[in-house]
Parts: structure tokens; sequence; C-alpha cells
């Protein structure tokens, strides 16, 4: 089903190229219907865009459990120095 819906999204992209191009050239150049038809390609492509990210990267597979048993390494106490003692003045408002 989801090949039709390309299928299809593809096939009203083809045609809307051929009206706006057709629309094009019987006005001269002069149409704004030319242009709108180009405007309006977008629609379909993104149903093809939209079908394609719906498929499963991963293939319907189970992930793996996350071990949290690992967690007990603790990172080192970090204090920062007085800014007085560094040299720092303190702004007044």
């Amino acid at each position: 089903m989801r090949r039709a819906g390309g299928t299809v999204s593809w096939l009203i992209i083809m045609i809307m190229i051929l009206l706006s191009a057709n629309s094009f050239l019987k006005s001269g150049g002069d149409s704004i219907n030319a242009w709108a038809l180009l405007l309006l390609i977008p629609l379909p492509l993104s149903f093809i865009i939209s079908e394609y990210s719906k498929k499963d990267p991963y293939g319907n597979r189970e992930l793996e459990k996350w071990d949290d048993g690992d967690d007990d390494v603790s990172s080192p106490e970090k204090r920062a120095d007085d800014p007085l003692e560094a040299g720092f003045d303190i702004p007044i408002l």
C-alpha cells in the first residue's frame, strides 16, 4: 500500500509539472497559474517523505535492556576558589 501511495504522489507531481509547463507556454510566461502549480508540488512530495519516515529503522528488533549496575562511579567533588582570594573585585551596582 505504501508503494501505491508513493506512485500516485509521483504521478501527481508529474501531472502538475506538465500542467504548469502547458500554462506557461500558452500564456507566454505571464501566467500566475503556472507558478502556483509549481508552488503546490511540495504537498505530494511531503506525503512521499512522510511515508518513508514511517518505516521502522530497527526492523522491529528488541533493543537490549540497559544495565544500571555500573553507575556507582562518582566524580570527584569540585570546589570553586574564593574570587576575592583569586584577585577579582566585587562589582558594585
